[in-house]
């Protein structure tokens, strides 16, 4: 059985019925999004600097596992952390949506941007299928895969990026392209 949730007066998940899943009646276009007992709601106008302890998922369709651990996203997702934002058609959250221990998407293509504080560019990734792991700041990327940071660029079939060590892993299948722009351009 798949665990409901309420918030507010929006439904989020679903219940099984005859092996079917419930589907929710209306899109997410208002969000999932919870942490430490806070509901966030709406105004994708504040700044994420104000959102430090609120993950907010927005889909057209989401609902939990039996146990509570994993949460599923389907449709047009958008996923955003205090410093990172997952753009893609489906997604799988393990442990809490507020502190969540991996964050796995796919999509055409799966996009995360993040940007950190002290950063001049943010780091923007891109692939069919990702994986990240906001606790150990570490992202995976298959399948056409390229990672962009500035004038600095990336490309492979799958790669492996560090985001504390800013430290990169590509290859395996195909070849890799690695792009730096010029130390001139750099501030």
């Amino acid at each position: 059985m798949v665990k409901s949730t309420r918030m507010g007066s929006n439904r989020v998940g679903g219940s099984r019925y005859d092996g079917q899943r419930w589907r929710v009646a209306q899109p997410l276009a208002a969000l999932v999004g919870l942490l430490i007992g806070h509901v966030a709601h709406g105004d994708d106008s504040r700044p994420l600097a104000n959102l430090h302890d609120t993950v907010i998922a927005r889909a057209q369709e989401a609902w939990e596992s039996d146990n509570g651990d994993t949460i599923f996203i389907r449709g047009d997702l958008q996923l955003r952390g205090s410093h990172w934002h997952i753009y893609a058609d489906t997604a799988r959250v393990e442990g809490k949506l507020g502190d969540p221990l991996r964050v796995v998407v796919d999509g055409s293509p799966a996009r995360i941007v993040v940007s950190r504080d002290g950063d001049a560019q943010p780091l923007e990734g891109r692939s069919r299928h990702l994986e990240f792991d906001p606790r150990a700041k570490l992202m995976r990327l298959d399948g056409a895969a390229t990672v962009v940071k500035g004038q600095d660029s990336i490309s492979s079939e799958s790669i492996r990026y560090s985001l504390d060590r800013n430290t990169f892993k590509a290859g395996s299948h195909g070849r890799v392209k690695v792009v730096s722009g010029s130390r001139s351009n750099r501030k």
